[in-house]
């Protein structure tokens, strides 16, 4: 454990611990100690116990493994990985409840601790790019050991609670300080103005720690660097020969770490290499189906626009009195917005797309328009136009014109001929 002048040696405005010096060797990460055996990971609960004992805070001694897992949290582990990390931490958090309870510290201090330390850990593995992809969110640490899973708003309400009295509770408060010096968020990582509260969180534990720790000497906290929440890069004023010692114990340890990592994954690629020509390439995935009805259930109560559908065509029907103005061919600009929806779901299929205009019976004779024919055609290229400038593939769409030859309804009354004056934008699926 760190001793007052060693925590009052880091800069006051953002405190950070040095957790080599907490308990070892900051290279043996948490995916070493997925996959190593745990007798190497561990020391006996008893030197552990008399370490403890022979600390200012014993409390923080029994939690240096712990620590040194949030601040070696792995990048990148694969599944089963991290489901044999989630078990070792779960056996450490038991070992340290051990410990704490064999050292005499109070129950009250130990729970509230391992809660603590449960909620930094999962926060850490949620965090990570592998988190997600494995159970931990519905198997958190804190679900197993607590039942709870809204630690992170819970830390900071019994953190509250304790610094109302910290001659009484200032070994938990250190063990709390840590974690949010290795970068901890909790409630606060979401916030605006979060970071600038869990700064001021942190400084004032750090004042709380300094003065009943002890006062800082003055030489171990000059011309230090502020260091970012969640890490602890420091700047020291320290012996040659220690210095020394401690770049000879990180090459020592990157040495094996890497080392570790070449073997893991030698073997993953062994097992590749022999998976070769066994392995059948999925199907490609289909594309989920039209569902044009669906989508325009709305327009269609309204009776808007007409949808007919099957598993491998969708055809919606448009009244031309409502897409066109009376004897033109341009799209009317109320009627633009469901086309834009008609339009995105059919780029998401594969298939034909043809565009039908229809007119009723009567003739018409403009200088544009020399017959219904003519009409239906400049109206169906008109819709397949707007329809390609709103991402459907110019290469799926066909535009017909059939002029009065394929009534719906009866020409001779005006109802009928408003139904058959539409536009029918028909999707064949691949």
């Amino acid at each position: 454990m760190n001793s007052p002048a060693t925590i009052g040696g880091i800069n006051p405005h953002v405190p950070a611990p040095d957790v080599a010096q907490q308990g070892g060797k900051a290279h043996d990460t948490a995916a070493q100690a997925a996959n190593e055996p745990r007798q190497s990971k561990r020391k006996p609960i008893e030197q552990r116990v008399e370490k403890a004992l022979n600390q200012v805070n014993p409390l923080l001694s029994a939690a240096r493994p712990l620590l040194r897992a949030l601040a070696d949290m792995p990048a990148e582990l694969r599944v089963d990985q991290a489901d044999l990390l989630k078990k070792v931490l779960v056996q450490e958090l038991h070992d340290f409840q051990t410990v704490c309870e064999r050292a005499g510290i109070r129950t009250e201090h130990i729970l509230a601790a391992r809660y603590s330390l449960c909620t930094a850990l999962d926060e850490a593995a949620l965090s990570a790019p592998w988190g997600s992809r494995s159970n931990w969110a519905s198997e958190s640490l804190l679900i197993k050991l607590h039942g709870e899973h809204e630690g992170g708003e819970k830390v900071f309400h019994v953190l509250g609670r304790l610094v109302n009295n910290p001659e009484e509770h200032i070994d938990v408060i250190e063990v709390i300080y840590y974690l949010l010096a290795l970068g901890f968020q909790g409630r606060y990582g979401n916030m605006t103005d979060g970071d600038r509260q869990h700064l001021a969180i942190r400084q004032r534990l750090y004042d709380l720690i300094r003065k009943h720790r002890g006062a800082v000497p003055r030489e171990l906290a000059a011309n230090l660097n502020v260091a970012p929440a969640g890490r602890f890069s420091m700047v020291r004023t320290i012996p040659i020969w220690l210095s020394a010692t401690v770049l000879g114990l990180a090459a020592f340890g990157l040495f094996a770490w890497y080392k570790y990592q070449l073997a893991l994954r030698t073997h993953d690629l062994e097992q590749q290499i022999q998976a070769i020509g066994q392995i059948t390439p999925p199907p490609p995935p289909k594309a989920a189906p039209l569902r044009l009805a669906e989508l325009l259930k709305d327009e269609i109560a309204r009776g808007v626009v007409t949808v007919n559908e099957d598993a491998k065509h969708s055809a919606v029907i448009f009244r031309g009195d409502d897409m066109f103005a009376a004897g033109h061919a341009d799209v009317n600009a109320k009627v633009q917005p469901l086309l834009d929806k008609v339009a995105a779901e059919i780029a998401k299929v594969p298939g034909k797309v043809t565009v039908t205009g229809h007119s009723d019976n009567q003739p018409i004779r403009t200088a544009r328009f020399p017959s219904n024919q003519v009409l239906s055609e400049e109206r169906a290229a008109h819709v397949s136009e707007y329809l390609a400038s709103k991402g459907v593939a110019q290469g799926r769409l066909e535009a017909i014109g059939k002029g009065d030859t394929e009534p719906v309804a009866d020409n001779t009354t005006s109802d009928g001929r408003a139904k058959n004056r539409r536009v029918e934008i028909d999707v064949t699926q691949q």
